[in-house]
């Protein structure tokens, strides 16, 4: 019999032991929540790095646009230069009388006629009076 009983109390004894054991170590459930947090955490590292690229790629595309643009402006405003300094050119009385005495066989007067108007009201007659 005694040693029947001491087989029963070294199986309560072992029985005891897992039983600590098992105390101590964390369970698989707080091993599960740990993982679902991590993973979460991760997600959130994920998204926040996609979010970030995708913001510098907009960013980068913005400031290439706004190069090209400030290029066409310069090159915009320098074409604009041109055509006034053509315009300057076109206007010049030099060649307006060059074209018409080429083209039109005008001449420039010598002598210029005034006329001057008395500054009583006169009738028009349908004739022009010189003084």
């Amino acid at each position: 019999m005694l040693a029947r009983k001491y087989d029963d109390y070294a199986w309560e004894e072992q029985t005891r032991e897992t039983h600590k054991e098992l105390r101590n170590r964390p369970s698989e459930k707080s091993y599960k929540f740990l993982r679902h947090k991590v993973m979460i955490l991760m997600a959130c590292f994920l998204a926040f790095y996609l979010v970030s690229v995708v913001r510098s790629e907009a960013y980068v595309s913005s400031s290439n646009s706004l190069v090209m643009l400030k290029q066409q402006e310069s090159e915009l405003i320098s074409h604009n230069a041109e055509l006034k300094i053509e315009v300057e050119t076109l206007k010049s009385p030099a060649r307006i009388t060059g074209l018409a005495q080429a083209n039109l066989g005008m001449q420039v007067a010598r002598s210029n006629i005034y006329v001057q108007a008395d500054s009583k009201k006169i009738v028009y007659d349908g004739y022009a009076y010189a003084k």
